[in-house]
Formats: structure tokens, sequence, C-alpha cells
């Protein structure tokens, strides 16, 4: 019989199959230690994410700053909302212009705000006959044609347009007491056969809201500045009525934008102006002077008739008075620029108001706002981007410059 060769990597039991050793058992800070290091590295790596993101959002041109809430602190900005506004055009039964009237609102939460009253026999350009009025314009293209000449006149856009009739008015009228008009004489109208009828009589009269559009569009005067004194008394009469108790509830449940601008221009003090018109012989001219001061203090942060055309404008304060911001706003906008960014410096130290530019394309704009404001000119390539020009007040701020 043969002999077998002994095999080392044969078992005892004649097996073949060799026996590994087992490894040797990983350390506990090993297998649970290194989970534990990758989960805290996600974690960290999400916040750094998060933190870089929001110091990036909250930074401008490398220098980093936490965001600012309160309009009253350093630092604070904010894109401006421009002027919630709506011209009025009202047309007779026969569909002739009778009146006009533009509202802007001077605070969208305090309520309050201004009605300007254009007569509709005021010169204007562009119609194809010249030289014409506002009716003829109308006649011409119709309340878009009006929207676009009274918006030349004032150089300021609207934001809505609204054509009311006689039976419009009698809604709108109609949800609050008769206003009470004081007139100096009759009112008096002539039939086509020469009949002649007092439609409202001298002293204090009811206006019925069905005789509204009557009252607003009676001419008894050449030139039509009666008619917009009377106007004046009528939409100071009734605004009075609607802001009293509710506004909204002195107005029909309309979801419409110029019935809820009228309750919030009638929930705060309001200015109704007949002016600035004069008369020059038969024609009605416009007084520029006068309407240039009124649409600044009319619309605090006027649409852009043309978007794009004016160099836009950052205002800060850095004064830390608060009562310079309406003062600043007004001698920044009666320079013809674009305001779009508004709010305070970075510290309330500034002294010297400045204009700042970041584009040397800019440097003639920059100049001649330094020039109106009594400011001087800095060149920044690292000043904020948001706006063309930015505009610090400093405590030598005096208005007029």
């Amino acid at each position: 019989m043969n002999d077998v060769e002994s095999d080392p990597g044969r078992t005892p039991d004649g097996e073949g199959a060799q026996r590994r050793r087992p490894a040797p058992a990983l350390p506990a800070a090993w297998r649970w230690g290194f989970p534990a290091a990758l989960v805290l590295v996600a974690l960290c790596s999400g916040w750094l994410l998060a933190d870089g993101l929001q110091m990036i959002l909250e930074s401008e041109q490398g220098t980093t700053r936490e965001a600012v809430t309160d309009p009253s602190a350093p630092g604070f900005e904010a894109f401006v909302e421009q002027t919630w506004s709506v011209l009025v055009a009202t047309e007779d039964d026969a569909g002739e212009l009778v009146q006009v009237a533009v509202l802007a609102v001077a605070d969208r939460t305090g309520g309050g705000g201004t009605v300007l009253l254009v007569p509709p026999e005021v010169a204007v350009t562009g119609c194809a006959v010249q030289p014409c009025t506002l009716s003829e314009r109308h006649r011409e293209g119709g309340v878009e044609m009006v929207r676009v000449s009274v918006t030349g006149l004032l150089d300021v856009g609207v934001t809505g347009t609204a054509l009311l009739t006689p039976s419009r008015w009698e809604s709108l009228a109609g949800a609050s007491a008769a206003a009470v008009v004081e007139l100096s004489g009759d009112l008096v109208s002539t039939a086509s056969d020469g009949t002649t009828v007092v439609r409202f009589p001298a002293g204090k009269v009811a206006i019925a809201p069905a005789e509204v559009a009557e009252l607003l569009g009676f001419a008894d005067d050449v030139g039509g500045m009666e008619r917009l004194a009377r106007q004046r008394d009528w939409w100071s009469a009734w605004l009075e009525l609607v802001g009293t108790g509710d506004p909204v509830g002195n107005l029909p449940a309309l979801e419409l934008d110029i019935v809820h601008l009228l309750a919030t221009v009638a929930g705060g003090p309001v200015s109704v102006v007949a002016g600035p018109w004069m008369l020059e012989g038969s024609s009605m001219l416009v007084d520029a002077t006068a309407l240039d001061d009124l649409v600044v203090r009319m619309f605090p942060f006027p649409v852009p008739l043309v978007p794009g055309r004016r160099p836009t404008v950052r205002l800060l304060n850095g004064t830390g008075d608060p009562s310079l911001d309406a003062p600043a706003r007004e001698a920044v906008l009666r320079t013809g620029v674009e305001l779009a960014v508004v709010g305070n410096f970075r510290n309330d130290g500034a002294i010297q108001t400045r204009v700042i530019h970041r584009d040397p394309a800019l440097a003639e704009e920059a100049n001649a706002l330094a020039a109106a404001l009594g400011a001087r000119v800095l060149f920044d390539q690292m000043a904020s981007p948001v706006t063309d020009l930015t505009v610090v007040i400093g405590a030598d701020f005096r208005l007029g410059g």
C-alpha cells in the first residue's frame, strides 16, 4: 500500500477546505467615530454653504454687514413703492369731456392725498391741429389721449385711469350722503328753443348723486375758472363725507381700483387743488413753476413717464435726522432724476453731502445733481450697482442747495 504524504492544508478529518483565520475586530473608536465624523462633516458643509450665501446676500462689494429691517436704523435701504395714483375723466351724456382730476395717495397705510383738477380748456400738444385744448385731444382719441396729455403736462405717470359717466358718478357718490356746496349765483341752463331754467340755485345746495356729473361739467364762464372752483368745492365736501367714519362703507362695494384709492385718500388729510392754471385772454395755460412744485409734493415717489430715460438714484440719509427725509427727497426729485432706493447711510456721522457714481460715463449727471444739491462728487468703483447714482445727505444739507 502506498504511503500517503502529509498535507498541511488538510484538516485532520481529511477535508480539503482551508480554514481562514478571522480578522481582528476594529477598535470601537473606529467603528462608531468614523461614521459620526462623516455626518458631522456633512452638517458643517451645509451650514457653511448657507452661511456663505447669506454673507453674499447681505454684503456690498465685499463689505459684509447684517441685514437691517428697522426703517429708522442706520444701514436700512428699500426700493421705493411708487405713488398710487389715478386719472379720473368725466364725460357728459353726449360723450364730451367735462372734468379731469388726478388723485394721488400720500400714504398707503395712513391715507390722505391730493386731488389735482385739470381744466378741459387747458392748452396741450399732440393734436392734429395746433394749438388745441384737452377737450379737443379727447375728441381725437378719447380717455387714452387725455391720459397721455395730462401725464405729459405733469411729466409723471399714473398707475391707473378711470372713465366716469353720469350713471357711474351716481353709483360712486350714491353710497354716502349728498355733498353740499355753496354757489355764489344761480346756475342757469338754456334749451335749444331759448327756454331757461335754474338748474342749481344760489346758496347752499345738496348735490344729489344723479346731479354730480352735471354740476362738475356745468360751464357758465369763459376759460372755466369758475367751474374749477365749483369742482374743488364739491370734491372737498364729498371726500370729507367719505372720510367720516368708515371710508370703505361710504363707497359702493365694488372691486375697482378707483374705489379702493378713494377710500385711502379720504382716510387721511386731503388737499383739493384747482391750479396751477392761468388765463391768458380766452386761453387756459399752465403755470409751469407752480405745477412743478405741486407735482413734487403730490408724488413722493413718482412713476417715471419714460422708464430708463433718467439716471436712477439711491438716496441715503447720513444725518440720523428723519425730518430731512422729505426735504431731501423733494430736492433730489426737482433735479429730474428717477428715485429708486431710499434709506439711511451706514452711520449717522456724514458731515458733507455727496453724490457718488461708479461709472465714468455718468460723471456729467453726477456733477449736475451735485450742483443742484450743493454737494461734492465722488467716483467710487465699489459703490452700489443697484442705481446709477448714490446721494448721501450730510449735516451740511440745506434746502435749495
